[in-house]
């Protein structure tokens, strides 16, 4: 759905587009003219050392491609009402004030990178992920004497085959999760002779988990292990068993997250997804920063950290846990008349003490004040509380853990996957008490709790239904974790505000290097637009038809 009509791209025939001036070496250089300072790619990845480190750098490039700032790490939480921020910065006040506009993607946007950025970063690292396989396939084309080499300076090729796969495979599959369309780039393309055709999201889904299935193979038959002191995976010791794990679990989130509508995410193969989750990680995928934020930084655990002066807690998304009516009353007010209201509930992860709503939870720090946000730029930005269990990273420069995935996110998408298919209700309510109870000292769910539908608005009181647990439980535990997850989980679940992009075009910038019209999405009313109602808490008495305005 919204798809623009494919188009045929010939890179002979054209100015070389941006994307095109990434994937081929050394900055669009004419490779037919003699530069000793922009050798071909068999020059240039003749040395086994020089192809180890553009594969090492894979990661640096994944992580890179979506999880800064400049990349839309914050854009993307403050657009789906995880974290509210109404500053200028990376188009967050444009695109998650309301009413919703359309996405601008002119050339010119002074927040284009949002969306730019995530685009050419990919493909530069889909491009050295490529190069680094070509010279590898073109050693062992030459005979064992050549593919040895790498054996010979202790490089393990299975290794380095399998982690450079599995990149290309996730950047791809980034590109899949936030634009209409994209390109499909593997290291088999010929791009001074291959067209390059813009393919649909789908199509570069299916890509994606078709590289990452690729590492998984290479993976599977073959051991080797990524020492935590080699730091490809920054601190992580990863060997070829977790790397299969963590593979699968990487393709259950892209399954998942690529839903479009409610329609989309139903159609999900949750079979699939069941046998991913139960071959996936067994513990949190939480690479370590160390180096001051220079390079292994994750905005998400910064920024969104600081109350003070940048963001505050959604109330979209701690609201609904509110017990004394004042999120109801917050929301059936005017834009311009909703106010900071302290929270009242059982969650201990939202507000620490039942009889003192001003008491720190273990995830979120009361403020208590209207926030940093100018009241011009709309007050129901506000928010009593921010964000806080990752302010060790904050307050550490920089240093720390970065959970990028955590077993909850698995355990509710088992627990989905249980409810879209007839499992057992009791797993599923287990799967929910794991965080339900553990930390936020709430009530257990029950097998015999209602089952509800998707379509069930987050809560997490003991009436509500076993979807509402489940919403409440995915929002709370996943909060700031991987860039961009709450906004898939939104939009795949019918829960943004009405108007939300439900994703993006090709960046102006490469639309217009190519001769291609611009177009977008977004805006109420607009094509691309998100369509469906958000569902208010009827328990709280409230419209469970009422639209977000």
């Amino acid at each position: 759905m919204f798809n623009t009509p494919n188009k045929m791209l010939h890179m002979k025939q054209t100015v070389l587009s941006g994307l095109a001036c990434l994937l081929l070496l050394a900055g669009c250089q004419d490779l037919a003219v003699e530069n000793p300072n922009n050798p071909d790619r068999t020059v240039a990845f003749s040395q086994p050392g020089d192809v180890v480190n553009l594969i090492k750098g894979t990661f640096q490039d994944y992580w890179l491609g979506i999880q800064n700032c400049g990349n839309g790490a914050f854009f993307y939480s403050t657009i789906a009402d995880e974290t509210s921020s109404s500053w200028a910065n990376w188009g967050m006040r444009d695109m998650s004030s309301e009413p919703r506009i359309a996405w601008d993607n002119s050339p010119t946007y002074n927040r284009r990178g949002s969306t730019q950025e995530p685009w050419f970063d990919n493909y530069r690292g889909i491009s050295n992920a490529n190069d680094a396989l070509q010279a590898i396939a073109r050693a062992e084309a030459e005979g064992s004497e050549a593919s040895n080499i790498y054996t010979r300076e202790g490089y393990d090729t299975s290794l380095l085959k399998a982690f450079a796969k599995m990149h290309q495979g996730l950047m791809h599959g980034t590109l899949s999760l936030i634009f209409d369309q994209a390109f499909i780039v593997d290291e088999n393309i010929n791009l001074a002779e291959d067209a390059l055709v813009l393919q649909p999201y789908q199509e570069v889904q299916a890509e994606a988990i078709r590289m990452l299935d690729e590492a998984k193979a290479i993976a599977s038959a073959n051991s080797f292990v990524i020492t935590a002191d080699d730091d490809w995976v920054w601190g992580l010791e990863v060997d070829s068993d977790q790397m299969v794990r963590l593979i699968n679990s990487f393709v259950a989130r892209i399954m998942i997250q690529g839903a479009r509508s409610p329609e989309e995410r139903a159609a999900v193969n949750w079979q699939e997804v069941v046998l991913r989750i139960n071959s996936g990680i067994t513990e949190d995928f939480a690479p370590i920063g160390d180096d001051d934020g220079v390079t292994e930084w994750d905005c998400l655990k910064f920024y969104p950290q600081n109350g003070t002066s940048w963001s505050r807690a959604d109330y979209r998304t701690i609201g609904p846990a509110d017990e004394s009516g004042g999120y109801a009353d917050w929301l059936s007010k005017p834009l311009g008349e909703r106010l900071v209201f302290d929270i009242h509930t059982a969650d201990r992860r939202i507000v620490g003490s039942a009889d003192d709503p001003t008491v720190d939870g273990t995830d979120f720090e009361y403020q208590g004040n209207n926030g940093p946000f100018p009241p011009a730029r709309g007050t129901y930005h506000y928010s009593s509380h921010n964000h806080k269990r990752y302010q060790y990273y904050y307050n550490g420069d920089a240093n720390g853990i970065m959970p990028h995935m955590v077993m909850t996110e698995m355990d509710m998408y088992m627990a989905e996957a249980l409810l879209r298919t007839g499992g057992s209700t009791e797993q599923v309510a287990n799967l929910i008490n794991k965080t339900r109870v553990g930390r936020g000292e709430l009530n257990p769910a029950t097998g015999s709790d209602s089952k509800g539908a998707s379509s069930d608005a987050q809560s997490h009181l003991d009436s509500a239904s076993l979807w509402a647990k489940l919403k409440h439980e995915r929002r709370i535990e996943t909060f700031l974790t991987a860039a961009g997850l709450a906004y898939y989980d939104d939009r795949g679940l019918g829960d943004l505000v009405t108007g939300t992009p439900v994703h993006f075009p090709v960046p102006g910038r490469e639309l217009e290097t190519l001769g291609l019209p611009n177009y977008t999405f977004g805006g109420v009313g607009g094509d691309g637009g998100a369509p469906t109602a958000y569902r208010d808490d009827d328990e709280h008495g409230i419209d469970n038809t009422r639209i977000r305005r």
